[in-house]
């Protein structure tokens, strides 16, 4: 992407009056700050033999005056530098990237329509009557979508078409049957049934709310409370994306510079292995929430006071305490198994749904504790975003992995049986737990050329808490019991396979390796950032 056309994402402004959020005077004030600096005192002469010199005082602090414009102005080089780093590492769609997104969801409306037209026809409804729409939520609507990012959407239908046959057999046929869908995958027995698939190169997730009227079009548009009243649990919880949605937009001050943050916070959670709702980590929704109380807070602060704020604030954060962005004591009710509360911005007051447990939970905690460290020192002259946003390092993490393959004759059954075997995994990660073993599971699947068969292979690092020995044919068979514990598992295990195995480090594919150039062992002054020429150009 040129700087031209980059820029249009991200309007940048003139030098602001307004100071950082570390800075507490105007930028051509005579105030400063008085900091200490400790110098080591300088060598004693020689002295006659034999005698003793007393001890040496201890180091004085000389004090020295920082004019306020500095902060301001490494505040504002540090933000130009992220936002010029989230560019150059792709997580700014191009013009023409959004408009194949743009093209994919007036298709996806077109065919929408058209099977709520089939499904009247099949039930001697006159079609006129019969509408159905697609409604988008999630990081694309609230323009903090990158170039790998999904569509969540949401399938608005008709009181005459059921999930069930309508939805994820009538519907998924009329896709399966277009050219430019692949990959096509139902997700039924979710907290949030969807399908899954892949439209001109995106992929789409599509959930479904059954609306209890004929024209669903003209009732989603009133915004009427009523037809809301009577929507059973399940199209409820899928109309929850769009109506947080609404709310989030509503409630942060700064739209810019949330859409800026919150692709930060995707991108760090993507790099460091924390970024899948089925493996225990974040959902979409979770960062956007704590996203928007970060801005809620200061809504002044640059972007880099921003993204610093949010390790500062989440790494030392009582998690006893919702995230709530209506500065009110939550209503919520929270489970024992509730390790990160965040509440939906929404009415009634919902929990976000989470899978985290023990083991996921602590990397997300240790995570955002080093995130802390490597940003709160505004000094750093030599700070560099790449350090922050370094790939994590399983290989050299973890000595011990379990390896889980998941096979299917054709590609299309093999993304069904590992959409079906992910929705299970939480199961599994807590069966570990209970052997006494701590699991980090890598979110990236890789893909083992040595078999013909398709299929996609997970590795989690493994840190067993106990001398214990892991039986893995009788974990296998455990987790086995969670996968076909009802037909619809037992159907697509019928052809396809599961195989786990302890593995070493060693044994890893070369892909996992990477090739950073940063290691773990280089010493923390070596993090370093280019600046820009112009520290006034950032978004702020």
């Amino acid at each position: 992407m040129s700087p031209t056309t980059a820029a249009a994402y991200y309007p940048l402004p003139a030098m602001s009056s307004e100071l950082p959020v570390w800075a507490y005077s105007a930028p051509g004030a005579p105030e400063a700050q008085t900091l200490p600096v400790f110098l080591a005192p300088p060598p004693p002469p020689a002295l006659p033999a034999g005698y003793r010199m007393p001890p040496p005082p201890p180091p004085c602090p000389l004090a020295f005056r920082v004019p306020s414009t500095l902060l301001f102005q490494m505040d504002y080089r540090r933000s130009h530098s992220l936002v010029q780093f989230l560019r150059d590492e792709g997580a700014v769609p191009t013009p023409e990237e959004d408009m194949t997104r743009e093209q994919v969801i007036r298709k996806l409306k077109k065919i929408v329509m058209d099977w709520a037209k089939q499904v009247g026809h099949e039930q001697r409804v006159p079609p006129r009557r019969v509408t159905a729409t697609v409604l988008t939520y999630g990081s694309y609507t609230l323009g903090a979508h990158g170039p790998e990012s999904d569509i969540d959407a949401l399938c608005v239908g008709p009181c005459i078409a059921t999930l069930p046959h309508h939805f994820f057999v009538v519907l998924r046929q009329i896709l399966q049957r277009r050219p430019e869908v692949s990959g096509v995958q139902s997700v039924e027995n979710a907290k949030v049934p969807l399908m899954r698939f892949i439209f001109s190169g995106i992929s789409v997730d599509l959930t479904y709310a059954q609306l209890p009227v004929i024209d669903a079009v003209q009732a989603i548009n009133s915004s009427s409370p009523q037809f809301l009243r009577k929507l059973d649990s399940r199209s409820w919880r899928s109309l929850s994306g769009v109506r947080v949605n609404e709310q989030i937009v509503q409630l942060v001050p700064d739209a810019e510079k949330f859409q800026v943050l919150l692709r930060c916070i995707k991108l760090w959670a993507r790099r460091r292995g924390l970024h899948c709702h089925l493996l225990g980590f974040f959902a979409g929704i979770h960062l956007a929430i704590l996203a928007a109380y970060i801005c809620q807070k200061s809504p002044k602060a640059t972007v880099n006071g921003l993204f610093t704020m949010f390790f500062e604030i989440f790494a030392h954060w009582h998690w006893q305490i919702p995230v709530d962005l209506h500065g009110q004591p939550s209503k919520c009710r929270l489970s024992d198994g509730c390790l990160m509360p965040i509440v939906m911005p929404c009415t009634p007051p919902e929990l976000c749904a989470s899978n985290m447990t023990e083991s996921t939970f602590g990397k997300i905690r240790e995570e955002l504790m080093r995130g802390y460290a490597l940003t709160k020192d505004l000094w750093k002259h030599d700070f560099e975003w790449t350090w922050l946003f370094e790939p994590f390092p399983y290989v050299t993490k973890y000595d011990q992995f379990l390896r889980i393959a998941l096979c299917a004759p054709t590609s299309e059954e093999l993304s069904d049986w590992a959409g079906w075997v992910k929705s299970r995994f939480r199961y599994l990660i807590l069966k570990l737990e209970g052997d006494g073993i701590v699991c980090d599971p890598d979110p990236s699947p890789e893909v083992d050329h040595s078999v013909t068969m398709p299929n996609t292979v997970y590795y989690w690092g493994l840190v067993p808490q106990t001398n214990g020995y892991l039986d893995i044919n009788s974990l296998k068979e455990d987790f086995m019991k969670d996968v076909v514990n009802d037909v619809y598992g037992k159907v697509k295990c019928t052809h396809s396979e599961l195989t786990m195995s302890i593995v070493g480090s060693s044994e890893l594919p070369k892909s996992m390796y990477g090739d950073s150039f940063y290691s773990q062992h280089l010493p923390r002054y070596m993090v370093g950032y280019q600046a820009a020429t112009d520290c006034w150009s950032a978004v702020g």
